[in-house]
């Protein structure tokens, strides 16, 4: 059995045929052609565990992590798989996007912890409700699937869902303004389309907590 994959390269797409292999994911199929095929074929990989997102492409129009999705369904179809890079955000080559502009609006607002002098005691409820929040990977895919960021000054679920887990965090000094730096980076304009919810792999669910932090 053999598992076709036609893969967008500089806006044409080429194909490939890869044995497939039991247990195989779609990262090792990308790693075969890599080794036997065709060299020059460039995509992101590092822990191969869910757990770095570096792997995240669009499978079939939908982003994954290809560390972990399975080939044998894609390999029984006849069809190829079309595996392209992310959404908004530009190309570098093959399947390698340009992540960069999101690093840059996290630095500019400090989108970490400037903890508190105090050592303050939080409840299990709320400490349940950051290590929820603070499962995000950074993988890019809530991003990519949001219709609204096409408008670059939005700045999309991936730092929205980053300034939720600060806003309700009481140790960060700054939690009292992440509200008002999600609303210069135009929260409001969330569609509520939920496509960011159903397309994390980690289940952070940030549609849910951009609503929360509105209603806040």
């Amino acid at each position: 059995m053999k598992l076709k994959l036609s893969i967008r390269r500089q806006g044409r797409f080429e194909t490939f045929e890869v044995p497939y292999k039991e247990g195989m994911t779609l990262l090792d199929a990308l790693k075969y052609i890599k080794e036997y095929i065709d060299p020059s074929l460039a995509f992101r990989q590092f822990c191969g565990a869910g757990i770095c997102g570096t792997c995240a492409i669009n499978v079939n129009g939908f982003p994954k992590l290809i560390c972990k999705e399975q080939a044998l369904s894609y390999a029984l179809d006849e069809n190829p798989t079309v595996l392209e890079p992310l959404n908004n955000a530009e190309v570098i080559k093959d399947l390698v996007v340009d992540t960069l502009n999101m690093s840059y609006r996290m630095k500019a607002y400090k989108a970490w912890i400037n903890p508190v002098e105090n050592n303050l005691k939080i409840n299990q409820e709320l400490s349940k409700k950051i290590e929820e929040s603070s499962d995000c990977i950074l993988c890019y895919a809530c991003q990519s699937f949001c219709p609204e960021v096409a408008d670059k000054d939005y700045a999309g679920p991936l730092f929205f869902a980053k300034l939720y887990r600060l806003f309700i965090d009481p140790r960060d000094r700054d939690h009292g303004i992440r509200l008002l730096e999600a609303k210069d980076t135009l929260i409001l304009h969330c569609l509520s389309c939920n496509k960011c919810n159903n397309a994390c792999p980690k289940e952070v669910k940030p549609a849910t907590l951009i609503r929360e932090l509105l209603d806040s």
